[in-house]
Protein backbone atom coordinates (compact mmCIF):
# COMPACT_ATOMS: atom_id res chain seq x y z
CA UNK A 1 0.00 0.00 0.00
CA UNK A 2 2.90 2.25 0.93
CA UNK A 3 4.65 1.97 -2.40
CA UNK A 4 1.70 2.43 -4.15
CA UNK A 5 0.70 5.65 -2.84
CA UNK A 6 4.40 6.78 -3.69
CA UNK A 7 4.23 5.96 -6.92
CA UNK A 8 0.53 7.78 -7.51
CA UNK A 9 2.43 10.90 -6.31
CA UNK A 10 3.85 11.94 -9.52
CA UNK A 11 0.65 11.90 -11.35
CA UNK A 12 -1.44 13.67 -8.66
CA UNK A 13 -1.41 17.04 -10.60
CA UNK A 14 -2.77 15.28 -13.55
CA UNK A 15 -5.51 13.49 -11.77
CA UNK A 16 -6.66 16.70 -10.76
CA UNK A 17 -6.45 18.28 -13.51
CA UNK A 18 -9.06 15.62 -15.05
CA UNK A 19 -11.80 15.82 -12.73
CA UNK A 20 -11.22 19.61 -11.63
CA UNK A 21 -12.34 22.86 -12.80
CA UNK A 22 -9.13 24.62 -13.54
CA UNK A 23 -8.65 23.46 -17.11
CA UNK A 24 -6.13 26.33 -17.99
CA UNK A 25 -3.61 25.54 -15.63
CA UNK A 26 -0.65 23.91 -17.01
CA UNK A 27 -0.23 20.41 -15.99
CA UNK A 28 2.97 19.70 -14.08
CA UNK A 29 5.14 16.84 -12.54
CA UNK A 30 6.14 16.24 -8.69
CA UNK A 31 9.65 15.76 -10.07
CA UNK A 32 10.89 15.43 -6.38
CA UNK A 33 8.83 12.26 -5.86
CA UNK A 34 9.80 10.54 -9.32
CA UNK A 35 12.69 8.42 -7.36
CA UNK A 36 10.19 7.26 -4.94
CA UNK A 37 10.03 4.30 -7.37
CA UNK A 38 13.62 3.28 -5.60
CA UNK A 39 12.08 3.02 -2.50
CA UNK A 40 12.34 -0.51 -2.09
CA UNK A 41 16.09 -0.16 -3.68
CA UNK A 42 17.04 1.76 -0.73
CA UNK A 43 15.55 -0.16 1.57
CA UNK A 44 17.47 -3.08 0.46
CA UNK A 45 20.15 -1.29 0.69
CA UNK A 46 19.80 -0.29 4.08
CA UNK A 47 19.08 -4.36 4.90
CA UNK A 48 22.15 -5.67 3.21
CA UNK A 49 24.48 -2.86 4.71
CA UNK A 50 25.98 -5.51 7.22
CA UNK A 51 27.16 -7.60 4.09
CA UNK A 52 29.69 -4.05 3.27
CA UNK A 53 32.72 -4.69 5.23
CA UNK A 54 32.67 -8.56 3.97
CA UNK A 55 32.08 -7.35 0.36
CA UNK A 56 35.22 -5.35 0.98
CA UNK A 57 36.80 -8.03 2.23
CA UNK A 58 36.28 -10.57 -0.57
CA UNK A 59 37.08 -7.95 -2.93
CA UNK A 60 40.48 -7.72 -1.16
CA UNK A 61 41.07 -11.47 -0.67
CA UNK A 62 39.96 -13.00 -3.85
CA UNK A 63 38.08 -15.39 -1.59
CA UNK A 64 34.31 -15.59 -1.62
CA UNK A 65 32.32 -15.70 1.92
CA UNK A 66 29.16 -17.08 3.28
CA UNK A 67 26.81 -17.06 6.16
CA UNK A 68 23.52 -15.78 7.90
CA UNK A 69 22.03 -12.44 8.44
CA UNK A 70 20.09 -11.39 11.56
CA UNK A 71 16.59 -12.36 10.44
CA UNK A 72 17.79 -16.03 8.96
CA UNK A 73 18.73 -15.61 5.95
CA UNK A 74 21.39 -17.43 3.67
CA UNK A 75 23.99 -15.09 1.69
CA UNK A 76 26.75 -15.43 -0.35
CA UNK A 77 29.39 -13.15 -1.23
CA UNK A 78 31.59 -13.38 -4.39
CA UNK A 79 34.83 -12.23 -4.62
CA UNK A 80 34.51 -12.94 -8.23
CA UNK A 81 31.12 -12.24 -10.18
CA UNK A 82 31.69 -14.69 -12.65
CA UNK A 83 31.73 -17.44 -9.95
CA UNK A 84 27.87 -17.46 -9.88
CA UNK A 85 28.67 -19.63 -12.91
CA UNK A 86 28.83 -22.36 -10.72
CA UNK A 87 27.08 -22.09 -7.90
CA UNK A 88 25.16 -25.24 -6.40
CA UNK A 89 21.37 -25.21 -7.68
CA UNK A 90 18.71 -27.48 -6.70
CA UNK A 91 16.46 -27.78 -9.40
CA UNK A 92 17.20 -24.74 -11.09
CA UNK A 93 16.81 -22.49 -7.75
CA UNK A 94 18.95 -20.47 -5.92
CA UNK A 95 17.36 -19.87 -2.80
CA UNK A 96 20.30 -17.52 -0.74
CA UNK A 97 20.86 -13.63 -1.51
CA UNK A 98 23.91 -13.40 -3.65
CA UNK A 99 26.20 -10.12 -3.35
CA UNK A 100 29.25 -9.61 -5.70
CA UNK A 101 32.19 -7.29 -5.34
CA UNK A 102 32.33 -7.48 -9.41
CA UNK A 103 30.36 -7.52 -12.27
CA UNK A 104 28.00 -10.58 -12.22
CA UNK A 105 27.45 -13.00 -14.48
CA UNK A 106 24.43 -15.66 -14.39
CA UNK A 107 23.62 -18.58 -15.16
CA UNK A 108 20.59 -19.14 -18.11
CA UNK A 109 17.63 -21.38 -17.01
CA UNK A 110 17.74 -20.42 -13.40
CA UNK A 111 15.36 -19.05 -10.70
CA UNK A 112 16.75 -16.70 -8.32
CA UNK A 113 14.34 -16.77 -5.12
CA UNK A 114 16.57 -14.45 -2.77
CA UNK A 115 17.27 -10.31 -3.66
CA UNK A 116 20.57 -9.81 -5.36
CA UNK A 117 23.13 -7.00 -5.25
CA UNK A 118 26.13 -6.05 -7.11
CA UNK A 119 28.54 -3.55 -6.55
CA UNK A 120 29.73 -3.74 -10.46
CA UNK A 121 27.06 -4.96 -13.03
CA UNK A 122 24.67 -7.13 -13.81
CA UNK A 123 24.55 -9.93 -16.85
CA UNK A 124 21.63 -12.59 -16.44
CA UNK A 125 21.08 -15.55 -18.75
CA UNK A 126 18.07 -16.46 -20.95
CA UNK A 127 14.70 -17.55 -19.15
CA UNK A 128 15.97 -16.53 -15.39
CA UNK A 129 13.47 -15.54 -12.88
CA UNK A 130 14.33 -12.97 -10.73
CA UNK A 131 13.05 -12.12 -7.39
CA UNK A 132 14.75 -8.49 -7.12
CA UNK A 133 17.83 -6.82 -7.79
CA UNK A 134 20.42 -4.01 -7.42
CA UNK A 135 23.45 -3.08 -9.15
CA UNK A 136 25.59 -0.14 -8.82
CA UNK A 137 25.96 -0.47 -12.56
CA UNK A 138 24.24 -1.41 -15.60
CA UNK A 139 22.01 -4.58 -15.55
CA UNK A 140 21.04 -6.54 -18.38
CA UNK A 141 18.26 -10.05 -18.15
CA UNK A 142 18.66 -11.77 -21.12
CA UNK A 143 15.45 -12.63 -23.36
CA UNK A 144 12.31 -14.29 -21.85
CA UNK A 145 13.30 -13.77 -18.01
CA UNK A 146 11.12 -12.36 -15.35
CA UNK A 147 10.97 -10.03 -12.66
CA UNK A 148 8.69 -10.65 -9.46
CA UNK A 149 9.27 -7.22 -7.33
CA UNK A 150 11.93 -4.65 -8.23
CA UNK A 151 15.07 -3.70 -9.95
CA UNK A 152 16.97 -1.00 -10.06
CA UNK A 153 20.38 -0.09 -12.08
CA UNK A 154 22.60 3.45 -11.12
CA UNK A 155 23.77 2.41 -14.73
CA UNK A 156 21.75 1.67 -17.83
CA UNK A 157 18.69 -1.23 -17.18
CA UNK A 158 18.52 -3.32 -20.69
CA UNK A 159 15.65 -6.01 -21.19
CA UNK A 160 15.86 -8.65 -24.07
CA UNK A 161 13.21 -10.20 -26.29
CA UNK A 162 9.69 -11.42 -24.39
CA UNK A 163 11.06 -10.50 -20.83
CA UNK A 164 8.15 -10.08 -17.83
CA UNK A 165 9.02 -7.09 -16.29
CA UNK A 166 5.39 -7.01 -13.92
CA UNK A 167 7.35 -5.06 -11.00
CA UNK A 168 8.92 -1.80 -10.22
CA UNK A 169 11.95 -1.01 -12.60
CA UNK A 170 14.28 2.08 -12.72
CA UNK A 171 17.57 3.39 -13.46
CA UNK A 172 19.76 6.39 -12.97
CA UNK A 173 20.96 6.88 -16.40
CA UNK A 174 18.70 4.49 -19.08
CA UNK A 175 16.49 2.03 -20.05
CA UNK A 176 15.80 -0.15 -23.03
CA UNK A 177 13.16 -2.80 -23.21
CA UNK A 178 13.26 -5.33 -26.21
CA UNK A 179 10.08 -6.09 -28.52
CA UNK A 180 7.72 -8.56 -26.68
CA UNK A 181 8.77 -7.27 -23.41
CA UNK A 182 5.68 -6.79 -20.71
CA UNK A 183 6.52 -4.38 -17.94
CA UNK A 184 4.06 -2.33 -15.32
CA UNK A 185 5.96 0.72 -13.98
CA UNK A 186 8.81 2.29 -15.32
CA UNK A 187 11.33 5.34 -14.62
CA UNK A 188 14.14 6.29 -16.16
CA UNK A 189 15.91 9.72 -17.29
CA UNK A 190 15.03 8.18 -20.90
CA UNK A 191 13.61 4.80 -21.70
CA UNK A 192 13.64 3.28 -24.98
CA UNK A 193 11.42 0.75 -26.40
CA UNK A 194 13.03 -1.41 -29.33
CA UNK A 195 15.15 0.51 -31.24
CA UNK A 196 15.79 4.07 -29.88
CA UNK A 197 14.26 7.23 -31.85
CA UNK A 198 16.69 8.53 -34.15
CA UNK A 199 16.27 12.27 -32.39
CA UNK A 200 16.65 14.30 -35.74
CA UNK A 201 13.78 12.80 -37.13
CA UNK A 202 11.62 15.38 -36.00
CA UNK A 203 12.11 18.65 -34.47
CA UNK A 204 11.25 19.66 -31.09
CA UNK A 205 7.95 21.62 -30.99
CA UNK A 206 8.57 25.06 -29.60
CA UNK A 207 6.20 27.91 -29.01
CA UNK A 208 7.37 31.08 -30.73
CA UNK A 209 4.84 33.69 -29.27
CA UNK A 210 6.31 32.48 -25.76
CA UNK A 211 2.99 31.51 -24.23
CA UNK A 212 2.45 28.86 -21.48
CA UNK A 213 -0.39 26.78 -20.87
CA UNK A 214 -1.57 28.97 -17.98
CA UNK A 215 -1.71 31.94 -20.31
CA UNK A 216 -3.42 30.41 -23.22
CA UNK A 217 -7.03 30.79 -23.65
CA UNK A 218 -9.54 27.97 -22.34
CA UNK A 219 -11.92 26.27 -25.35
CA UNK A 220 -14.61 24.25 -24.13
CA UNK A 221 -16.05 22.11 -26.77
CA UNK A 222 -19.58 20.00 -26.50
CA UNK A 223 -19.81 17.09 -28.81
CA UNK A 224 -16.92 15.70 -31.01
CA UNK A 225 -13.86 17.71 -32.44
CA UNK A 226 -11.52 17.26 -34.52
CA UNK A 227 -7.90 19.72 -34.85
CA UNK A 228 -7.66 19.92 -38.70
CA UNK A 229 -3.87 18.59 -40.31
CA UNK A 230 -1.20 20.83 -39.94
CA UNK A 231 -3.71 23.43 -38.01
CA UNK A 232 -2.16 25.82 -35.19
CA UNK A 233 -3.99 25.60 -32.71
CA UNK A 234 -3.01 27.67 -29.33
CA UNK A 235 -5.60 26.66 -26.70
CA UNK A 236 -6.43 24.58 -23.22
CA UNK A 237 -9.21 22.40 -25.00
CA UNK A 238 -11.45 20.60 -23.19
CA UNK A 239 -13.95 18.02 -25.11
CA UNK A 240 -16.78 16.21 -23.89
CA UNK A 241 -17.35 14.20 -26.74
CA UNK A 242 -14.17 12.50 -28.99
CA UNK A 243 -11.03 14.39 -29.84
CA UNK A 244 -9.06 13.58 -32.87
CA UNK A 245 -6.18 15.87 -33.76
CA UNK A 246 -5.12 16.01 -37.45
CA UNK A 247 -1.47 14.37 -38.88
CA UNK A 248 1.12 17.08 -38.90
CA UNK A 249 -1.27 19.39 -36.47
CA UNK A 250 0.65 22.00 -33.59
CA UNK A 251 -1.19 22.34 -29.87
CA UNK A 252 0.39 24.79 -28.19
CA UNK A 253 -2.00 23.85 -24.52
CA UNK A 254 -3.09 21.00 -22.87
CA UNK A 255 -6.24 18.60 -24.27
CA UNK A 256 -8.83 16.78 -22.09
CA UNK A 257 -11.30 14.74 -23.67
CA UNK A 258 -14.20 12.91 -21.99
CA UNK A 259 -14.11 10.26 -24.89
CA UNK A 260 -11.62 8.83 -27.27
CA UNK A 261 -8.42 10.97 -27.74
CA UNK A 262 -6.66 10.22 -31.28
CA UNK A 263 -3.43 12.03 -32.31
CA UNK A 264 -2.73 11.26 -36.14
CA UNK A 265 0.65 10.58 -37.41
CA UNK A 266 3.03 13.48 -36.82
CA UNK A 267 1.07 15.56 -34.90
CA UNK A 268 2.76 17.63 -31.55
CA UNK A 269 1.18 18.90 -28.38
CA UNK A 270 2.79 21.12 -26.20
CA UNK A 271 1.18 20.52 -22.61
CA UNK A 272 -0.94 16.82 -21.45
CA UNK A 273 -3.25 14.73 -22.79
CA UNK A 274 -5.99 12.99 -20.73
CA UNK A 275 -8.57 10.78 -21.89
CA UNK A 276 -11.39 9.47 -19.78
CA UNK A 277 -11.89 6.69 -22.19
CA UNK A 278 -9.23 5.32 -24.79
CA UNK A 279 -5.67 7.08 -26.14
CA UNK A 280 -4.74 6.47 -29.57
CA UNK A 281 -0.98 8.31 -30.23
CA UNK A 282 -0.25 7.94 -34.08
CA UNK A 283 3.98 6.95 -35.53
CA UNK A 284 6.37 10.36 -35.18
CA UNK A 285 4.06 12.81 -32.84
CA UNK A 286 5.70 14.97 -30.10
CA UNK A 287 3.98 15.33 -26.43
CA UNK A 288 5.26 17.60 -24.00
CA UNK A 289 3.19 16.82 -20.92
CA UNK A 290 1.85 14.12 -18.82
CA UNK A 291 -0.35 11.60 -20.60
CA UNK A 292 -3.49 10.24 -18.83
CA UNK A 293 -5.23 7.79 -20.12
CA UNK A 294 -8.45 6.04 -18.21
CA UNK A 295 -8.29 3.22 -20.41
CA UNK A 296 -6.15 1.95 -22.78
CA UNK A 297 -3.02 3.69 -24.56
CA UNK A 298 -1.14 2.76 -27.48
CA UNK A 299 2.13 4.64 -28.82
CA UNK A 300 3.23 4.41 -32.56
CA UNK A 301 6.87 4.45 -33.32
CA UNK A 302 8.71 7.30 -33.67
CA UNK A 303 7.06 8.94 -30.99
CA UNK A 304 8.38 10.92 -28.50
CA UNK A 305 6.93 11.87 -24.65
CA UNK A 306 8.61 14.35 -22.65
CA UNK A 307 12.14 16.20 -23.19
CA UNK A 308 15.52 15.37 -21.57
CA UNK A 309 15.52 18.71 -19.31
CA UNK A 310 11.39 18.36 -19.11
CA UNK A 311 11.02 14.49 -18.01
CA UNK A 312 6.93 13.53 -18.57
CA UNK A 313 4.95 10.95 -17.08
CA UNK A 314 2.63 8.44 -18.83
CA UNK A 315 -0.25 6.44 -16.58
CA UNK A 316 -2.87 3.81 -18.05
CA UNK A 317 -4.82 0.53 -17.29
CA UNK A 318 -3.29 -1.01 -20.56
CA UNK A 319 -0.22 0.35 -22.38
CA UNK A 320 0.95 -0.87 -26.01
CA UNK A 321 3.66 0.90 -26.97
CA UNK A 322 5.28 -0.08 -30.57
CA UNK A 323 9.07 -0.60 -31.22
CA UNK A 324 10.89 3.11 -32.00
CA UNK A 325 9.01 4.93 -28.85
CA UNK A 326 11.07 7.02 -26.26
CA UNK A 327 9.50 8.18 -23.39
CA UNK A 328 12.10 10.88 -20.53
CA UNK A 329 10.15 9.82 -17.34
CA UNK A 330 7.46 7.60 -16.08
CA UNK A 331 5.77 4.85 -17.66
CA UNK A 332 3.05 3.01 -15.49
CA UNK A 333 0.71 0.68 -17.00
CA UNK A 334 -1.70 -0.22 -13.82
CA UNK A 335 -2.75 -2.94 -15.36
CA UNK A 336 -0.46 -4.31 -18.02
CA UNK A 337 2.15 -2.91 -20.64
CA UNK A 338 3.86 -4.51 -23.62
CA UNK A 339 6.17 -3.55 -26.49
CA UNK A 340 4.83 -4.63 -29.73
CA UNK A 341 5.90 -4.83 -33.02
CA UNK A 342 3.05 -3.52 -34.06
CA UNK A 343 -0.05 -2.33 -33.51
Amino acid sequence: MVGTVLLALPLIPAIRELHGEADAVPLGIIQQHAGEIRYFADSFRAYIKPLEPILQECASSGRNASGILADGTGYIVLANGSDAMALPLQDGRCSILIASATDLVLPSNASFTRDIYCLAGVLGGDNNHYRALLADANVYLGQYSSLLRWAHAHGRFSAGQGCKLEARVSSDSGMQLASGCAFQRLNAPRIDFGQPLDPSASPILHNSEGSTSATLKRVLQDGDFEIQAHETFRANLVVRGKLRVGSGARVFGSVKSENDLILNPGAHVQGSLITEKNLVIGPNCRVHGPVIAEREASIGPGTQCGEPQRPTSISALKIKIVDGVTVFGSVWAREHGEVVSSL
